[in-house]
């Protein structure tokens, strides 16, 4: 049987897996989002496409459409956005590069490194690395689902204006 620390770690690694995942999966997401925008744009300025020339139904499933496709996008943004915190006195000890890049010196880092060495177990240290990074991957999966809900909702909407034009 493995020891506690070891199963931490192996959750870390499957944790900073599923970060890259997430942010696969938003930057498909996105580069379909720019595709759709691509072709509504292109055909409006081909003059092969107006929006003005729907029903008042078609007008309403338009712009929930915009909006919705609008909040797809900024979802599937705000999940790859990176994330990060300067912190030169975390205090769960020096955990990741942000702590590390907050100091502004090697000597300085060096200090606190010795300095958690003393006050602070390893195992410790990867369970709040553990713990910090599935809140992030957390967030971005929430993000990756609002940003293929309201991305498929969308779609069917704009579909449904371009349906009933008159």
């Amino acid at each position: 049987m493995k020891n506690t620390n070891a199963v931490v770690e192996q959750m870390l690694a499957e944790a900073r897996d599923d970060v890259k995942h997430a942010d696969q999966k938003a930057s498909v997401i996105l580069a379909a989002l720019g595709i759709g925008f691509g072709v509504v744009l292109g055909g409006q300025l081909a003059g092969n496409f107006d929006s003005g020339t729907f029903s008042t139904c078609g007008q309403i499933f338009w712009w929930i459409g915009v909006v919705l496709a609008s909040a797809a996008v900024a979802s599937a943004g705000l999940a790859v956005w990176p994330r990060y915190k300067l912190d030169d006195s975390p205090t769960h000890g020096v955990t990741y590069w942000g702590h590390v890049a907050a100091f502004s010196d090697p000597t300085s880092l060096g200090h606190a490194l010795r300095a958690q060495m003393k006050t602070v177990k390893v195992e410790d240290r990867t369970r709040h690395q553990l713990w910090q990074l599935s809140r992030l991957v957390l967030l971005k999966y929430r993000l990756v689902r609002a940003a293929l809900v309201s991305g498929a909702t969308a779609a069917l909407l704009l579909a449904l204006a371009a349906i009933v034009i008159k």
